[in-house]
């Protein structure tokens, strides 16, 4: 290897011709290298050439490499490489090469290198331009920027993850701070968290909670009100201590009592364990029913909104309407105007039986207390996706090419994401919470940090919808 940073010119193609088969050589005097690189390429065809001079290899290029180098590596990179983690030391260098964030660390770096010096010929936003990028990623990887833009546009949230110790739940909550989504607050055990916090290579103090009356000094404050929120429900107070052990009770707690604004868990419990003593804590929203789950799914660049795939079994017609309007509701602020399915095993009536019947009912109750969403049904799921089922079979429909859809249970709902999601390209943005009394959102066991990332930005935007 030959590293120069001396002066201008001492360097050889003869004396590159002694050295060992692929050399580097790394001539970085400026303005004028040790040797230069052209020079060096012709003599030594096989080497690794570097210079210090802008006007050849993009020095924005490399300062941008080395930057994403020391970022947390996404999910979905290592399990490209079969590896359990990567962090920034012998062993990891320089971004994968199969890592999608490369492109929108390094191409708007040289795009701003080049207006700077003079070289570019026209002058861009490197927003727009980082968001072009991004739309070439994909539609999901859109979805997902424009969801963050939202959170990050409004004013910084406290969002509190109860499982604080989990390397992913670190992982997702630095992202949340460091784009600007959220304060993340981790409760767990302190001295527990800044060592996971080491180990992953961080260089961060987050705001952390260890539950406990020897170690929080709201404690006190949050066994009382549980003691009277609950004490006529069979909870006494050694009863209300023995939940307050439990994070599932701890967090939710936190919002209650105004040190958080927004809550997110489930990474290492069930789904059930964690929405249930959330509901007893917070309750449901003002003028909601039906608390309920809506995963957003994204397929061949489309937007579909199902529900409910997290919390009701065997909804009735009036539960049933509450979901359909939650959902639609839900679309629509995310800037997806709805488009209502109650979904069947019929079509308008061509079977009587009583699961499409309460489909039927649903439509109707939602006709009466919101005539403002476009619903229909009962119908097929084919009929209710595919706009030339409805235009030649039911042209009297007032919903075609439905992207919200209202399944009859949660079986139904549950089996048809969850194939869809592992059958097809589709991505499964989710289960989103619609319905609680605070800004809540329950993760599935085992959720990858964009999961976790995407839940918080949700719970972000529900706490800056609730001023």
């Amino acid at each position: 290897m030959l590293l120069g940073l001396s002066k201008g010119g001492i360097v050889t193609p003869e004396m590159l011709m002694t050295m060992n088969p692929h050399p580097i050589i790394f001539a970085l005097a400026n303005p004028t290298p040790e040797i230069m690189p052209d020079v060096a390429r012709a003599a030594r065809p096989d080497a690794i050439i570097a210079t210090g001079r802008s006007d050849y290899a993009n020095l924005a290029a490399c300062h941008a490499l080395a930057r994403l180098a020391h970022e947390d590596v996404p999910d979905s990179v290592m399990s490209a490489y079969g590896v359990r983690q990567l962090k920034f030391g012998a062993e990891y260098l320089i971004p994968k090469p199969l890592d999608p964030r490369v492109l929108l660390w390094v191409a708007p770096a040289v795009a701003n290198a080049a207006m700077q010096s003079g070289a570019a010929r026209r002058s861009i936003d490197l927003n727009s331009y980082r968001d072009e990028l991004i739309r070439r990623q994909g539609f999901g990887q859109q979805f997902r920027n424009t969801l963050f833009n939202m959170a990050k546009a409004g004013d910084k949230k406290r969002i509190v993850f109860a499982e604080g110790e989990e390397s992913k739940i670190i992982r997702a909550a630095h992202r949340v701070e460091e784009e600007g989504i959220g304060t993340p607050i981790l409760l767990g055990d302190a001295e527990v968290i800044r060592r996971e916090i080491a180990e992953l290579g961080f260089v961060w103090e987050p705001h952390i909670v260890t539950p406990g009356p020897e170690t929080d000094p709201n404690y006190e404050r949050y066994l009382d009100e549980l003691y009277k929120l609950r004490r006529r429900k069979g909870v006494n107070l050694n009863r209300a201590h023995s939940m307050l052990r439990s994070i599932s009770f701890y967090a939710p707690m936190m919002v209650r009592m105004g040190q958080a604004d927004a809550y997110v868990s489930g990474l290492s419990r069930e789904y059930p364990d964690v929405a249930r003593p959330a509901f007893q804590v917070l309750g449901r929203r003002a003028g909601v029913r039906t608390v309920s789950g809506v995963y957003i799914i994204i397929v061949r660049n489309r937007v579909y909104f199902f529900t409910d795939t997290t919390i009701n079994i065997d909804p009735n017609a009036e539960e049933l309407a509450q979901i359909a309007i939650s959902a639609a509701d839900f679309a629509d602020s995310l800037g997806h105007k709805p488009r209502v399915a109650m979904l069947s095993f019929s079509n308008f009536g061509s079977v009587e039986h009583p699961l499409a019947a309460k489909m039927r009912d649903a439509v109707d109750i939602v006709t009466r207390q919101r005539p403002d969403i476009p619903i229909d049904g009962e119908m097929q799921a084919d009929t209710a996706v595919v706009e030339q089922i409805v235009n030649e079979r039911y042209p009297f429909s007032r919903v075609k090419d439905a992207n919200v859809l209202v399944f009859p249970g949660l079986a139904s709902a549950n089996i048809a994401y969850k194939l869809i999601a592992r059958l097809t390209e589709a991505e499964a943005v989710g289960p989103v919470l619609l319905g609680a009394g605070a800004p809540v959102q329950v993760l599935q066991a085992g959720d990858d940090v964009d999961s976790i990332v995407a839940l918080a930005a949700f719970a972000a935007l529900d706490a800056q919808r609730r001023r």
